[in-house]
């Protein structure tokens, strides 16, 4: 693997301090660490000779390294007799990206090892790097996946707050749009509730992998993480169901907007029916003395086409007063 694979590698202490490692001491073997320490090697998965890296010098089996390098990888999270590998997704917060289009980060733990992997920058490593640098670190290992793991669900929980509001915007919008000019708060919708929709299906499996995470981890280094897992569980699951909540929300709007323009369409047609019920008869009349036949009423009447449209307008009105009395206009 060349050099542009490693993203970065840090030797943490239990104290929060770490020291940068380079790549020339992670490319023939990996370093030997102090007690209490822990190794975080951050690969990007897409570069060539990572997945030869993870089985040669790493000594990751075949299988679990291909799953850690692999495209169309979903969450999930599998446990071995000598570590875990877990996949996670983070929404896209890099420039000119759909937060909608999330970024796959994977994990790899073992004794003292963390190795992520990632194709894209996630804000999440920029926490832990900064974190690094003020000397405050995850002190453990199963501190260091609980923190990168809230940092995501955090963000997560940011850009559904936008979409609450952009949500919230729409159904104030729906109460004072007009007929026939529903169409662009429609669009709107339907941009938010296709957002909704990636998001869950990359989330709902992740509330899953989370979930098992919590309750088939063998041990862990502190009961208090296992309380952090359990609260991060709980947010990913509030998380979906408030996906599922602004879906219906949207849905229920886009209804009204139909039902509004399905209201004025059905008035339209009732208007139309209406007139065309109207000069139903008329046609019928005027077509009727259109004819070129011979024997019409008045045809050499100069007072013969004044009397017809008398007898109409009176047909007309006595139309009228019938549709009203019918209740019918």
């Amino acid at each position: 693997m060349t050099t542009s694979g490693l993203i970065n590698a840090f030797d943490i202490a239990p104290t929060g301090t770490a020291q940068s490692i380079d790549w020339g001491e992670l490319a023939t073997k990996m370093p030997v660490l102090d007690d209490g320490h822990y190794l975080w090697v951050h690969l990007d998965w897409m570069t060539e000779g990572v997945h030869d890296w993870l089985m040669d010098i790493a000594g990751i089996d075949p299988t679990i390294a291909t799953n850690l390098a692999t495209r169309g990888t979903r969450p999930s999270v599998f446990f071995y007799d000598h570590g875990f590998s877990m996949n996670l997704r983070g929404v896209n917060l890099n420039a000119e990206n759909d937060p909608a289009d999330m970024i796959s980060v994977r994990f790899w733990l073992s004794e003292n090892i963390i190795i992520t992997l990632r194709n894209q920058p996630l804000k999440a490593f920029d926490d832990i790097r900064n974190a690094i640098a003020q000397g405050t670190a995850p002190r453990s290992p199963d501190d260091f996946i609980l923190t990168v793991a809230e940092r995501l669900a955090y963000r997560v929980e940011n850009v559904v707050r936008d979409l609450e509001e952009d949500v919230e915007a729409i159904e104030d919008d729906q109460e004072t749009v007009t007929e026939g000019k529903t169409l662009p708060l429609r669009m709107r919708g339907s941009d938010i509730r296709n957002q909704l929709s990636r998001l869950r299906r990359h989330l709902a499996p992740q509330r899953d992998a989370l979930g098992q995470f919590v309750e088939h981890k063998p041990s862990w280094a502190d009961k208090r993480f296992k309380r952090r897992a359990r609260a991060l569980a709980d947010k990913t699951i509030r998380l979906v169901e408030e996906f599922d909540s602004l879906r219906e929300r949207i849905q229920i709007v886009n209804e009204n907007l139909m039902a509004l323009e399905t209201e004025r369409m059905n008035r339209t047609m009732y208007w139309l029916t209406v007139i065309a019920g109207l000069f139903l008869p008329i046609s019928f009349v005027t077509g009727l003395l259109g004819i070129n036949v011979g024997g019409i009423p008045a045809a050499d009447s100069p007072w013969g086409f004044v009397g017809v449209v008398v007898i109409l307008s009176a047909f007309v009105a006595l139309e009228v007063w019938l549709f009203k009395k019918m209740r019918l206009i």
